[in-house]
């Protein structure tokens, strides 16, 4: 695994250090996940989830390298902003050859240029549809969802379409909407973005997703907590 210093940790920069997704180590022991925001910002301690899947409607086509590899998806005028879904994935979603998924190496701004490796097997038409998901593109928790596959807790405040590393293993802070029980889960949901409340008794997986367990609580709600992260 990558190793970085707290200092790197701990910064944010307007251009990107790491390759988006990468997981690091500082000499801690705790591991970092790297990010960017796609939001107006996190306040430290905010949990940071994906992005909103783009929906691409019909009228998509695809095209081959010189390698005759489907490796091109166009739609005309999407306005795109270039590298925008640089490591992200899709998925055709409806129409032909419902059900094939991709990943995304850049786009320009009306084209997807595929790694080779995810090459679709099969030409898409005017009827085809298609998502796109970039997990490592982010923002912070919305309100009220407990399953929202957070990627990591902020540590440092990020500023709006800033590159930084988000928490994923290792004692940090979060922010909490209420107080938090020590010894007890923590889950997205809270009535406001970015925060947590207390996991649910007898809840599993299914119904929230745990991001780790308090270590010294909050003392009052919409303030930090002292927490042991761990995001599978």
């Amino acid at each position: 695994m990558m190793k970085i210093n707290f200092q790197d940790a701990l910064q944010t920069t307007t251009a990107p250090k790491a390759s988006l997704g990468q997981e690091a180590q500082t000499p801690d022991g705790r591991i970092w996940r790297y990010v960017q925001d796609s939001s107006a910002g996190m306040t430290k301690g905010h949990v940071a989830i994906p992005a909103a899947v783009t929906a691409v409607a019909t009228t998509i086509s695809s095209s081959t390298n010189a390698s005759s590899q489907i490796v091109y998806i166009t739609k005309a005028s999407a306005g795109w902003t270039v590298g925008a879904f640089a490591n992200g994935w899709g998925l055709i979603d409806l129409g032909t050859v419902t059900g094939q998924h991709f990943r995304i190496r850049t786009n320009t701004t009306d084209t997807l240029i595929l790694y080779p490796e995810y090459a679709l097997g099969t030409a898409l038409s005017t009827d085809s549809t298609m998502s796109i998901y970039t997990p490592y593109v982010v923002r912070k928790a919305v309100v009220t969802t407990k399953i929202s596959n957070a990627q990591g807790i902020a540590q440092v405040t990020f500023a709006a379409s800033e590159y930084g590393w988000v928490l994923r293993f290792g004692p940090g802070v979060v922010i909490a909407g209420e107080v938090l029980t020590v010894g007890g889960s923590f889950v997205t949901g809270d009535d406001t973005a970015g925060e947590v409340v207390k996991g649910t008794t007898a809840k599993g997986e299914f119904d929230e997703q745990t991001l780790g367990r308090c270590l010294v609580a909050n003392s009052a709600a919409d303030l930090g907590a002292l927490v042991d992260v761990d995001i599978q």
